[in-house]
């Protein structure tokens, strides 16, 4: 969230506070966990349906937040990494 902190002066550092400070909270209200910590305890306890819906929520906000970021930001500001494994 370093593009965000610097670039936007936002005062959050979690993806649904930078989110909800940037964007407003559309997607945080669709996320059944108010805290990611949350999501790992449904999935040990077997409750998959609601960690997909937090998983979603997740995605949508990032891709949120890169759109708006690309808008306002040069490519420069952003690093690429690699997800491919390290052999």
């Amino acid at each position: 969230m370093d593009v965000f902190e610097t670039r936007f002066n936002t005062s959050e550092d979690t993806l649904s506070g930078v989110y909800e400070e940037l964007i407003g909270a559309g997607l945080n209200d669709l996320d059944p966990f108010t805290d990611s910590s949350e999501a790992v305890t449904a999935w040990k306890d077997g409750a998959y349906e609601p960690r997909i819906i937090h998983n979603i929520a997740d995605i949508r906000r990032t891709r949120a937040l890169m759109e708006l970021a690309e808008r306002y930001c040069s490519k420069s500001d952003f690093s690429m990494k690699s997800l491919e494994p390290i052999v």
